[in-house]
């Protein structure tokens, strides 16, 4: 048969089936389709339209066959209802300013704090109610984003190596996450219409797509502080996202997959259901290029200074090892990573979700378009363990990391006769091999550390007890001690003079400061202005923030007591204003106002009340996860029943650690501060050092 005799066939089969399966409900070779159309309730016309559309003509076969693809996989899929949200004010607020990324936060905040206090309101965390897929998706959407998605596949020419298969997956979808535009990919044929002749210097799928994520990240900011700030700005609406131009790494990458599908660029949109030594999952786009892939040497997850952001977002600091930490600290210089996923439109059959029939399973786990890909970034092992009593009677087990709080399983497999292989696991993370039962897990089997080398090291309490003496709840990163390194070359002085002009420094920053600071003074001359001068100038980004400063000095009955006046100063940048840096809540920064001239921050003791300063307390912008003497802390220990605490315990006598007897030996460790905090990592005490996992 020759292939104009065997076009033609493909093509009147493939109306005979689409005609059997609009007409009986029903398509002999695939009955997933048919029960998907009979699934759309009242819509189910609507995706008929689509069918019979790209049925009339020879030359749109493949069409129909993306058309099979995208109907054939939407069942499931949940979409947020956008008349449920409607932020409009505040984003039509963000869509206005016109300010570098570095101040968006304080500009925003300051924003958004004005329109709630204008409304009497205080906007309670975002809820948004969801709709399934096939119930509300149109035709002529549906006919507009394949007929689009095929113009740039066929038309633009670093497209002409991706697969049909892969462009189902990585270009034809117009969705990556709960939400989506129906314009979308017009927004960026229209903002990307001179592109291909813009770029004619540049080969390859790979180029072309870091020219458009760079134009992305231009207008596009990635930015931490906000959402967290203001919770009830979510869920977003794609036309927020795209209006406000600010959101964490989801939402931006989100926006990025967009545009790179748009213009016909292999997309997916990959994830960490959580890190191994961090909490919180991570988001990230991923260019699928096979022939031209970036990542050339994959994650090992050792703890050194090398550069992965490349390969995975946020996988490392960037911030160079400034000297000065004490030896028995531990520093991080990356987050671990156990496993990554692949967030598809097709459903996958080697997902948890499809094999795992009526067996309860983890939330994660239950979408049924997650993707293995954690080879394709990580130096991995396989994970082989005999479990605890009652493996047998588990079709499935899980392997969880800790995420601050809790225990959140990342891997799964099956049970075989109380064994179970994990396949493709990171290294050099500490995991709890556990099952899933009535929403909760349950430990399996005690945790152990995955090694580098793959070998498998369990963590058990011994009966041998010992004191410890533990210095923070929390690894420092390197980007922590960058912070503390923005005080060094920082003075503090003492004046008279309204001017400064007869200033005293009292004490240059010559060494860096670990998290909190005591300074001794020994001018024993009264003095109204106290205050610390910045370190540089002129001014550099980081410079002068600072979590807390106080200046001592005693009181008429010999008392040494904290100073109080009026701030003066560069005011600070909102909400981080310098009323901050004396208000003893050490979480609390403040950070000056870069565009202000003023390269100091202090206070004003008013005239009358000089006074002789005694000694200076300071801690420079950090995580606050130091160990200190204002709180108490409590130590837990990992056992057979999960974790037991071993009793509180204060810092005393201007120490920077905390003591804890009968503490079993080899346990794993858990310290929590009681006064609050969210950050705490686990850890084991070795040769007098904290190590954390």
């Amino acid at each position: 048969m020759d292939k104009l005799t065997s076009d033609r066939c493909i093509f009147w089969v493939t109306g005979i089936l689409v005609f059997t399966l609009i007409s009986c409900g029903g398509y002999s070779d695939d009955p997933g389709l048919g029960q998907v159309l009979a699934r759309s309730g009242k819509n189910r016309a609507e995706l008929v339209k689509v069918l019979k559309h790209f049925s009339k003509k020879k030359e749109d076969s493949l069409q129909l066959r993306a058309a099979y693809f995208l109907i054939g996989n939407m069942d499931g899929m949940q979409t947020l209802d956008t008349g449920s949200v409607n932020n409009d004010r505040y984003f039509n607020y963000l869509h206005s300013l016109k300010v570098p990324d570095y101040q968006l936060f304080s500009v925003a905040s300051k924003g958004i704090d004005s329109i709630n206090r204008a409304l009497k309101i205080t906007p309670s965390a975002g809820e948004g109610s969801y709709v399934d897929e096939l119930s509300i998706v149109s035709a002529e959407f549906l006919i507009r984003n394949i007929d689009s998605a095929f113009h740039v596949w066929r038309n633009m020419p670093w497209d002409k190596s991706v697969s049909f298969d892969d462009f189902c997956e990585y270009i034809l979808p117009y969705r990556c996450t709960g939400t989506y535009s129906a314009n979308i990919r017009d927004f960026f044929l229209d903002k990307y219409r001179t592109l291909p002749d813009s770029i004619r210097s540049l080969t390859g799928m790979q180029a072309v797509g870091q020219y458009i994520v760079r134009d992305v990240n231009s207008w596009f900011v990635e930015n931490v502080e906000l959402l967290p700030k203001y919770p009830f700005l979510k869920p977003m609406k794609f036309s927020d996202l795209l209006k406000g131009r600010v959101g964490e790494c989801s939402e931006a990458n989100s926006v990025r997959v967009a545009a790179l599908r748009a213009m016909g660029v292999a997309a997916a949109f990959d994830q960490i259901p959580n890190w191994g030594n961090d909490h919180l999952p991570h988001f990230w786009y991923k260019i699928v290029d096979p022939k031209n892939d970036t990542v050339k040497l994959k994650i090992t997850n050792a703890n050194t200074a090398r550069y992965t952001q490349h390969i995975i977002s946020a996988s490392s600091f960037d911030e160079p090892l400034v000297g000065g930490t004490p030896s028995n600290v531990q520093v991080n210089f990356n987050r671990t990573i156990p496993k990554v996923y692949r967030s598809c439109f097709s459903k996958q059959t080697m997902s948890l979700a499809w094999i795992s029939g009526s067996a309860e399973i983890p939330p994660f786990f239950q979408n049924v378009r997650l993707k293995d890909v954690t080879n394709e970034y990580l130096e991995t092992s396989a994970v082989n363990l005999g479990l605890s009593s009652g493996g047998g009677k588990r079709k499935f087990a899980y392997l969880c990391v800790f995420d601050n709080e809790k225990w959140l399983p990342v891997a799964w497999a099956e049970v075989k006769n109380g064994k179970v292989e994990f396949k493709d696991m990171g290294k050099n993370i500490v995991y709890l091999p556990a099952y899933y039962e009535n929403d909760k897990i349950v430990p399996a089997g005690d945790p152990f550390l995955f090694d580098l080398n793959g070998n498998i090291e369990p963590i058990v309490a011994d009966k041998r007890n010992e004191e410890v003496r533990l210095i923070t709840k929390f690894p420092v990163r390197t980007y922590v001690i960058s912070w503390e390194s923005h005080m060094l070359g920082g003075r503090f002085q003492l004046a008279n003079a309204p001017d400064l002009s007869d200033t005293v420094t009292v004490h240059t920053v010559g060494k860096l400061p670990f998290y909190e600071t005591v300074i001794p003074v020994r001018n024993h001359r009264r003095y109204r202005y106290l205050i610390y001068q910045f370190s540089r100038s002129p001014a550099a980004w980081g410079d002068g923030w600072i979590s807390e400063l106080g200046f001592y000095g005693s009181d008429r009955n010999g008392k040494e007591v904290k100073l109080s006046g009026t701030p003066i100063g560069n005011p600070g940048e909102y909400p981080h204003l310098i009323e901050k840096l004396f208000d003893s809540i050490y979480f609390n920064v403040y950070k000056p106002d870069m565009s202000r001239k003023e390269r100091f921050a202090g206070i004003d003791l008013g005239e009358g009340n000089e006074a002789a300063v005694t000694k200076i307390k300071f801690m420079p912008l950090t995580d606050d996860n130091a160990v200190n003497d204002r709180d108490k802390y409590e130590l837990f220990y990992w056992g057979r029943n999960g974790w037991s605490s071993l009793g509180l315990s204060k810092a005393v006598g201007g120490v920077k650690y905390v003591t804890f007897e009968n503490v079993p030996a080899n346990a794993l460790l858990l310290l929590k501060n009681t006064s609050g905090g969210k950050q705490q990592r686990i850890f084991v005490y070795k040769e007098g050092k904290q190590v954390f996992w």
